[in-house]
């Protein structure tokens, strides 16, 4: 009669991970996870956010609500049950903001004084502004066009100073590759 033996070189399964960080806040089974769940997470944002800034920050923001609500985990459900719910309910969140974003957006263009550009004055710039996607785009008008600090585009956004500053870093350098694309002399 041969007696079971216990693999103890075996990877512990999520669930344990969760139920050690739940009871000890264990960073070591909280890493794992991570590194488990991330490119799953992306994956799954990106589909419902259709945005690979947006997927990032969703995911990032679930780890952050997985790691605020661990005493709510119920160990007998699977792990991955419980964090795709959460991250589903992230990128909701994120899709309804930026809905609003969006709203409030075109609210303020309505509102605004038309850009009258002067005699000469390219019109270009109008058209590569258009083209960016519209977060960017507004944290970008708000940041150079109303030199508003970073803190209150972050405000006006619903988002963070840090996002804000991606935002606009990210619309400078899209708008630095499509300038770059229309005239090959630029940058010489």
């Amino acid at each position: 009669m041969s007696v079971p033996t216990t693999d103890h070189n075996a990877a512990p399964n999520d669930e344990s991970l969760m139920c050690r960080f739940q009871r000890s806040g264990d960073p070591a089974a909280f890493a794992q996870l991570v590194a488990r769940f991330t490119a799953r997470g992306l994956a799954v944002a990106r589909q419902i956010a259709s945005d690979r800034g947006l997927a990032e920050d969703a995911v990032q923001e679930a780890f952050l609500r997985v790691l605020r609500a661990r005493d709510r985990y119920d160990a007998a459900r699977p792990f991955s049950t419980w964090f795709f719910a959460i991250l589903r309910n992230v990128c909701l969140d994120m899709l309804r903001r930026v809905g609003r974003e969006a709203s409030a957006m075109a609210e303020l263009a309505a509102q605004a004084q038309p850009y009258v550009p002067a005699p000469g004055e390219p019109h270009e710039v109008d058209r590569l502004l258009a083209a960016l996607p519209p977060l960017e785009r507004a944290a970008l008008t708000l940041r150079v066009t109303h030199d508003l600090p970073l803190a209150d585009v972050g405000a006006a956004l619903g988002i963070s100073e840090e996002a804000a500053k991606k935002r606009v870093q990210r619309g400078l350098r899209r708008l630095r590759q499509k300038f770059l694309h229309l005239d090959p002399t630029a940058g010489r």
